[in-house]
């Protein structure tokens, strides 16, 4: 795994279509709103496991993100509150459990040619379930994402009850960064 501090997403993925980034607890938001500025004005799909579609929308309004280009997969919502099943742009999934109806959506929408995916996060998914269906589930995903034009970036909360499962994510990607 590299080792490195800050990123620069666009370099990285112009050399590599599969990125994971392992992340610092501490350092999460700011990350994610770094991640985000660099890919802003690109076609971007962020699924998000672990805040809510709004809490998202006024964390990039605030750090003056434009998101006028992004479609957000929220699997978060709906298990805390009534929700419809899309808006503009957002797509709601049940739950982050509901690993079917999350690769169903993520595949529907490849096909509208993002340039970029972004996954939050790895870690969030071995919440809900077993470590077997969620590197299923990523390796699924991986190769869906080969098959088409789209970069994605997808995101590990550095955990020490998470390190077999990271093991074998990385063996999906095709570069692995740990941020310090």
């Amino acid at each position: 795994m590299a080792k490195k501090g800050k990123i620069n997403l666009k370099k990285e993925l112009s050399k590599n279509q599969t990125l994971l980034l392992i992340v610092p607890s501490i350092d999460y938001n700011d990350i994610v709103v770094d991640m985000a500025k660099q890919l802003s004005g690109k076609n971007l799909c962020y699924v998000t496991l672990n805040k809510t579609y709004d809490s998202l929308i006024e964390l990039f309004d605030k750090n003056k993100i434009n998101t006028k280009k992004m479609m957000f997969i929220d699997a978060i919502s709906r298990t805390l509150k009534k929700v419809p099943d899309k808006t503009a742009n957002c797509y709601f999934v049940s739950s982050p459990a509901s690993l079917t109806e999350l690769s169903i959506t993520i595949t529907n929408l490849l096909n509208k040619k993002f340039d970029y995916l972004i996954f939050d996060s790895i870690t969030s998914l071995s919440i809900y379930q077993k470590k077997e269906p969620v590197t299923k589930f990523v390796s699924s995903i991986i190769n869906k994402i080969k098959e088409s034009e789209t970069k994605a970036i997808f995101y590990a909360l550095k955990v020490k009850e998470q390190e077999e499962l990271l093991k074998e994510c990385c063996m999906f990607t095709d570069k692995v960064s740990e941020l310090k």
